[in-house]
């Protein structure tokens, strides 16, 4: 059987991690890079997470049935419109993307009619393991998926068994309430993060304060993300994120009143019940078990990814069931 092509936009943390456990796998697959960082390409040739690299990237593309986009959305803008005529006929592109209702907007209309593209965020904890370029970045974490609109089911089903592949676990939310959701414990804690940086770095005090700052400042101000890449992601979502800023206000209302009235009970109580839900939470995050069923493939097996690719069922265009009419968290 031919030898499956994949090619990696994006040579991050994740990209890399991506080629390492794709090699692994027991699919053959041939992995291409193409990173704008030459430096990020060398690196990823050294780690051996890819059999070669390519500047051009639409020789990086013409010839890969899948197609792994890891870019800011500023740049996937960019690109998209760039390879429409460059895609493998019956290929699939999987974008990966915190803000999913906007990387499906982006890819509405670049896509070609005779591609699949799925979207997809892996939730990486940091928590068993730093979140550095390794094989096993995604053993037993949650892989969301998203399909666009018109991806067929099948094609859908060839994005699980490779998350399958990867160790992840496959788990599927419509877009918006993966934004929504999103937008509540990673978004908003970036842009608390940031304003806390910028309110102590242009405090009075700042030339003092800066050096009793430790560990806690330190993940307290963590933006985990380039400057460009994450005002990108914030301005994209928003609208969840303002509505969580809202909650926030009336959240840091209530502990200040708390504060001021010295009302040392009720503000250990509120704390206790705080170090009760982290501790929850923090457990769940390490273990991966939330106590309850992760969706699988219907019966398929990881192996099957082969036959999904080559026996020309990628584009029998049978719609995936209709999303669900619920409203996403954070949306008021």
């Amino acid at each position: 059987m031919a030898e499956l092509t994949a090619c990696l936009i994006g040579l991050g943390e994740t990209g890399i991690s991506l080629g390492l456990a794709l090699k692994q796998a027991k699919v053959p697959f041939r992995v291409v890079g193409h990173d704008k960082d030459r430096g990020r390409m060398g690196l990823a040739q050294n780690l051996k997470a890819v059999d070669k690299t390519l500047w051009n990237v639409h020789r990086a593309v013409e010839d890969a049935d899948l197609v792994v986009m890891g870019l800011p959305l500023a740049e996937m803008t960019e690109l998209l419109p760039l390879l429409t005529e460059t895609y493998k006929p019956e290929s699939l592109v999987l974008l990966l993307t915190s803000v999913m209702q906007s990387a499906l907007e982006l890819a509405r209309a670049p896509v070609p009619a005779n591609v699949s593209y799925v979207l997809g965020h892996p939730i990486l904890t940091g928590i068993n393991a730093p979140v550095t370029e390794r094989a096993d970045l995604f053993t037993d974490i949650l892989f969301c998926l998203a399909p666009g609109p018109d991806t067929a089911e099948d094609a859908l089903r060839v994005a699980h068994n490779l998350i399958e592949h990867l160790g992840a676990k496959p788990h599927y939310l419509d877009a918006a309430e993966h934004d929504g959701l999103i937008a509540g414990v990673e978004h908003t804690a970036h842009v608390l993060a940031g304003a806390y940086m910028h309110a102590a770095a242009r405090g009075a005090g700042w030339y003092d304060a800066r050096k009793l700052g430790g560990r806690v400042f330190y993940h307290a101000t963590d933006l985990t993300r380039s400057p460009r890449q994450l005002s990108s992601s914030l301005l994209a979502n928003r609208e969840y994120i303002v509505t969580w800023l809202d909650i926030m206000q009336q959240e840091l209302a209530a502990w200040r009143q708390l504060l001021e009235a010295g009302d040392e009970e009720a503000l250990t109580a509120l704390t206790e019940e705080v170090h009760a839900a982290r501790m929850e939470w923090e457990k769940g995050a390490a273990l991966q078990e939330w106590g309850e069923t992760v969706q699988t493939g219907e019966g398929q097996t990881s192996g099957s990814i082969m036959r999904q690719m080559f026996l020309g069922n990628l584009m029998s265009r049978r719609r995936l069931p209709p999303s669900r009419d619920e409203e996403p968290p954070g949306r008021s």
